[in-house]
């Protein structure tokens, strides 16, 4: 019975412990194509604001310009008729926009020199380190950083090099907070932020999930099965003990009625106790017990 009860669990734990592997390649599968499908969106939503913001604000600017207006780029643009972002502010617009939604992909464009008018950037410990990483090492490209811990954020930063119509833009712009730049120097930071919230992440390990509850409900199962035997035998334990003491008691006061060698046949098993029929031979022996002694003092003459 113990036998029975053992092999469903057994072939149970079998079937989870090959199971494993199926549900971890099914989670990864599913994990894979949300988390794609995820950032695809947010990549097309970020397209779509550049586009949005180049046909409105570059290409529809052009547009409203009459034959007698002058197109030039300037970081007031909105301010000139006809003028168009330059790329510092194009940077930092398409970052205004990439932020205004909830994505999990973001783009930064920061500086810790911001021109004259403008609101300053407040740099965190990541934009500032990257900043003096970059000016310090011209060698290195990129910095990433992880942070946050049940909803880690990955954030990837690139510097921003002046280029020589950079360079000479920047030292003659009467807003410009730094007139000695040179071609090469670090004007600012770009960066790209991936959050991944654990919510969003554990939806795709819904196999996995139900596998462990699985393997969960299955170890429970076997723990109380496991208890039940583990009483039934106390109880048959106890049972055994009892009836061992009745035999021993038993025995005890058989062998005052028996033999020790008769005793010990019986009880060591060499003897087999049964109610049986035998032939044996017989031999008996009749006789009279005589006291000679006292015939012969009758016998003697007076």
């Amino acid at each position: 019975m113990r036998e029975r009860r053992i092999w469903p669990a057994a072939i149970a734990v079998i079937l989870l412990l090959m199971a494993l592997p199926a549900a971890v390649l099914l989670d990864l599968r599913d994990f894979t194509h949300q988390l794609s499908d995820r950032q695809a969106n947010d990549i097309s939503k970020i397209i779509t604001d550049i586009r949005t913001f180049y046909a409105n604000d570059v290409v529809g600017r052009i547009l409203q310009a009459d034959a007698h207006t002058k197109i030039t780029a300037t970081d007031n643009y909105r301010d000139v008729a006809g003028a168009i972002p330059i790329p510092a502010t194009f940077s930092l617009e398409i970052g205004r926009l990439t932020s205004s939604r909830d994505n999990t992909v973001r783009y930064e464009f920061v500086s810790d020199y911001p021109f004259a008018g403008r609101p300053p950037h407040n740099l965190d410990d990541f934009q500032l380190k990257a900043l003096a990483s970059f000016r310090a090492d011209p060698n290195v490209q990129t910095l990433e950083a992880t942070e946050g811990g049940w909803s880690p954020t990955v954030r990837l930063a690139s510097p921003i090099r002046m280029t020589a119509a950079c360079v000479a833009c920047h030292n003659s712009h009467p807003d410009s907070p730094k007139k000695d730049w040179k071609v090469g120097d670090v004007r600012g930071i770009q960066a790209v932020s991936v959050s991944q919230p654990l919510s969003q992440g554990s939806i795709g390990f819904h196999y996995l999930f139900a596998y462990f509850a699985a393997a969960i409900a299955t170890g429970v199962a076997f723990i109380v099965m496991q208890w039940r035997q583990s009483r039934e035998l106390a109880l048959v334990n106890g049972e055994l003990k009892e009836a061992n003491n009745f035999l021993a008691t038993v025995s005890l006061k058989i062998a005052k009625y028996l033999s020790p060698e008769i005793y010990k046949s019986v009880f060591s098993g060499e003897r087999d106790v049964k109610v049986t029929a035998e032939r044996k031979k017989l031999t008996i022996f009749f006789s009279d017990i005589v006291d000679f002694t006292a015939t012969t003092e009758r016998m003697q003459p007076e």
